[in-house]
């Protein structure tokens, strides 16, 4: 059972995982060599009948990760991100956080106060800022390409269709740092101090002051595409929500690397199911792009654009170098764009058997804090 901490944390850290607990290891070193240290450090297991976070986590807290006792482990009944990161939210708001904090399983923190430089703004700014993200590093060598997920493999080394891009994008006329209705996120342009402000956030790297979290932050209908490897964007649809309430602070000085040392969990990487899921995913973006407004009809315009021009240039792609992973994918996103002009995603539809507030009920009540 999830009991709240008798004194109120400054800032927690929340690690959703799953069947990576060697990466989780070196995550965890890394965040204990930190100059600015959680006071309460949640790992939410997507995998715990493998039963290899919990030693893990035993042998690094509470003196490994200097946490002052307060590390908590949530065994979660669903392994699918989006869900896992709300179980964190909860169990933060029940120890009173001020700051939650995300961080992905499988990145690595070569700077000492990277952490310290990713809160900054949400604890010095009174400027409105009400989340913040960092830079995610990837190495210059990514080794054997065919080893990459099948989204990567179709972008690598490619400039798209630049004709396609200009007549049927949705990035057209928007500044750096934007938000298009399609869900695509446009690099920011930050300014001398190295930060800028933007409309998204980066989902392994991302802080949040807990008063702007709510309930609403969270998605049952990005749950249930999660669960069936269609979740995409669940950082989109979170910024959505909270770029309504206030300013999004980008740093570039918090720097964080992705070593490419294991294929994504979040989703699946099977490239018909990866490309149907980055398609089906927008409609729900483009629902909420406007939250709590309804999308304008000009919005609907840019998504059906998009859709129109991502499918011709997949298929142009496939068609010009052809593989059998590259027809997988452009048929995926296909079929996804066509569900997303037809049938919205909805939890109701797609996992009509789960009840999610009944399921992160039981994890709670199956949580455990590891302590001296």
């Amino acid at each position: 059972m999830v009991t709240a901490p008798t004194n109120r944390t400054m800032l927690c850290v929340c690690i959703p995982t799953c069947k990576r607990a060697a990466l989780l290891e070196a995550l965890l070193d890394d965040i204990s060599a930190q100059s600015l240290l959680p006071d309460l450090l949640v790992v939410v297991d997507g995998d715990p009948n493998s039963g290899e976070v919990l030693p893990a986590l035993e042998r690094h807290s509470p003196t490994a990760t200097k946490t002052s006792g307060r590390t908590l482990y949530i065994p979660s009944n669903h392994s699918n991100l989006p869900y896992q990161r709300f179980l964190g939210w909860k169990v933060a708001e029940k120890a009173d956080s001020e700051l939650l904090a995300y961080l992905d399983d499988d990145l690595r923190i070569p700077n000492h106060d990277a952490i310290s430089r990713l809160v900054a703004p949400l604890r010095f700014d009174q400027d409105g800022v009400v989340a913040s993200t960092g830079s995610v590093l990837y190495p210059n060598d990514r080794g054997n390409r065919e080893r990459l997920v099948p989204g990567d493999r179709i972008h690598s080394g490619e400039s798209g269709t630049p004709l396609l891009v200009r007549m049927l994008g949705s990035a057209r006329g928007m500044a750096p740092g934007s938000l298009t209705p399609s869900g695509h996120r446009l690099p920011p342009c930050p300014s001398a101090s190295g930060t800028a402000d933007i409309q998204w956030l980066r989902g392994g790297v991302m802080a949040v002051r807990m008063g702007f979290l709510s309930s609403d932050c969270f998605s049952e209908d990005l749950f249930a595409l999660a669960e069936l490897g269609y979740g995409h964007g669940e950082d989109t649809f979170l910024s959505g929500r909270l770029a309504s309430m206030g300013r999004l602070r980008f740093v570039s000085s918090a720097e964080f690397l992705h070593p490419c040392s294991d294929l994504p969990r979040a989703y699946t990487t099977k490239a018909a199911k990866m490309g149907f899921g980055s398609a089906y995913s927008r409609r729900l973006l483009n629902d909420n792009y406007r939250w709590p407004k309804a999308p304008r009809l000009g919005d609907r315009v840019a998504l059906w654009k998009s859709y129109a021009g991502t499918v011709m240039i997949y298929w142009l792609r496939a068609i010009r170098n052809p593989k059998l992973h590259r027809f997988a994918f452009a048929w995926g996103y296909s079929k996804g764009a066509w569900n997303g002009m037809t049938r919205p995603p909805k939890a109701s539809r797609l996992t009509p058997r789960v009840d999610w507030r009944r399921d992160a009920q039981e994890a709670f009540n199956a949580a455990k804090t590891i302590s001296l």
